[in-house]
C-alpha cells in the first residue's frame, strides 16, 4: 500500500510498502481515503514539538469510501462514502454520553503511537490509500451526497473545532469577538463565530494573505501589530505563546479566552494573579468532533451554514508522492499555504 511516514523530526518518507489494514476487530471498518487533510497539529510532532513514535502513518481527517466492515458495524455498508473524525469514540462511556467523545474511555488518536508504551499498536493515520477504523458504528459519518471532498475533510476535524472554539469563547450576539490565528481552524472559527451573532469578528494574523482569506469570510482583519479596543470573547487558534499572549492582551477584564489550538509549551503566557485581577476565563481542551458532527452537518446540509473549503483549502488534490515537499512547505509557513488536502 502506499502512503506517508513520519520517521524523524523533519522526515516524511513516501512508502509503496505499507501493510494493507485488515479488520483486526468485529467493530472495525477499512476506508479507502479519497482525501486526507493536513492538519496543523501534523506540523507539532514534524517539527520536533511533540513526542510520538516514528514510523508511524500520519493524518487524522480522511473522506473515503468503506470498502470492508466487521461483523458488529451497524448503519454502514461496503460503498458508502464517510468522513473519519480524527479520534474514535464508542459513544455510550461516560465522556461520549456527555458529548466529550474526544476523552471517551476507549477512544484512540489516528496517526499516532504513545512513545512511552511502545507495547501498544499505534492506530495508522489516514495519509495513505486506505485505514483501519475501530469502533465504526459510533466513529463514522456519512457525508452527504453533494457535499465536495474538500469540505468533507474540514468537517472531519477543522470546522467543527473551529465551531467548538466558538462556542466556548462565551460570544454574545452583537458584541465583538477576535480571533488570533487564521489558518484552516482559525478560518472556521471565523465562520463559527460570524454565524453565532458576533459584530464584528476582527482576524489576527502576521501574513497578509491570510488575513486576505479571513476578510473573505466576513471577518475585518489584523495584524498582530494592530491597536485595537479590547474584547470579551478571543478565540487562539495559532498554538504558540506569542499568540496566547496577543490574546490575553487583546482581553478586556471580565473577558474569555478559547484556547483551542492543541498546545505544545509546559504552560500558558499568564500568571494566575494577571486572570485573577482580570477576573479572566480560560477555557481549553481537545475539541469533541465527533460529539458535534451530527448537529453541525445538519445545518450545513439545511444551508443554514457553509464550510469554508473554498477559502481554507489552499492546496487541494495533492499526490501522496509528494508529501515530503508539503510537509515541508507547510511548516515554513509559506505564504499561499493554509491546509493542503492529499489524495492517493
Amino acid at each position: 500500500m502506499r502512503g506517508l511516514t513520519l520517521d524523524g523530526v523533519g522526515v516524511i518518507t513516501y512508502r509503496t510498502d505499507l501493510p494493507e489494514p485488515t479488520l483486526e476487530r468485529p467493530s472495525d471498518a477499512v476506508v479507502a481515503v479519497r482525501a486526507a487533510g493536513l492538519c496543523g497539529s501534523d506540523l507539532h510532532p514534524y517539527e520536533g514539538r511533540e513526542r510520538v513514535r516514528f514510523g508511524v502513518v500520519p493524518g487524522h481527517e480522511v473522506v473515503g469510501e468503506v470498502v470492508a466492515v466487521g461483523s458488529d458495524v451497524d448503519g454502514f455498508d461496503e460503498g458508502d462514502r464517510v468522513l473519519m473524525p480524527f479520534t474514535t469514540s464508542c459513544g455510550a462511556c461516560g465522556p461520549c454520553s456527555e458529548d466529550l467523545s474526544a476523552r471517551c474511555t476507549s477512544g484512540e488518536l489516528f496517526g499516532y503511537g504513545d512513545p512511552s508504551q511502545p507495547e501498544v499498536p499505534a492506530l495508522q493515520g489516514g495519509q495513505a490509500e486506505r485505514v483501519r477504523v475501530p469502533l465504526a458504528t459510533s466513529t463514522l459519518v456519512q457525508v452527504p451526497a453533494g457535499m465536495p471532498d474538500n469540505d468533507a475533510v474540514l468537517m472531519a476535524d477543522n470546522f467543527p473545532t473551529g465551531w467548538h472554539a466558538a462556542g466556548q469563547a462565551d460570544i454574545v450576539p452583537g458584541r465583538p469577538a477576535a480571533v488570533i490565528g487564521a489558518g484552516a481552524v482559525g478560518l472556521c472559527a471565523v465562520v463559527a463565530a460570524i454565524s453565532m451573532g458576533a459584530a464584528p469578528v476582527v482576524a489576527f494574523d502576521p501574513l497578509s494573505d491570510r488575513r486576505d482569506r479571513a476578510q473573505l469570510l466576513g471577518a475585518r482583519p489584523a495584524s498582530p501589530d494592530e491597536e485595537t479596543t479590547g474584547f470579551r470573547s478571543v478565540i487562539e487558534a495559532a498554538g504558540t505563546s506569542t499568540a496566547q499572549r496577543l490574546a490575553v492582551q487583546r482581553l478586556l477584564p471580565g473577558g474569555t479566552l478559547s484556547v483551542i489550538s492543541v498546545p505544545t509549551s509546559d504552560r500558558f503566557p499568564i500568571t494566575p494573579i494577571e486572570a485573577y485581577d482580570r477576573n479572566l476565563t480560560l477555557r481549553s481542551g481537545r475539541a469533541p468532533v465527533r460529539s458535534i458532527l451530527d448537529y453541525l452537518m445538519s445545518m450545513v446540509v439545511a444551508g443554514e451554514v457553509t464550510v469554508p473549503g473554498e477559502v481554507a483549502v489552499t492546496h487541494p488534490g495533492v499526490p501522496l508522492r509528494q508529501g515530503a515537499e508539503t510537509y515541508r512547505r507547510f511548516a515554513s509557513r509559506e505564504p499561499g499555504v493554509v491546509k493542503a488536502v492529499f489524495v492517493p
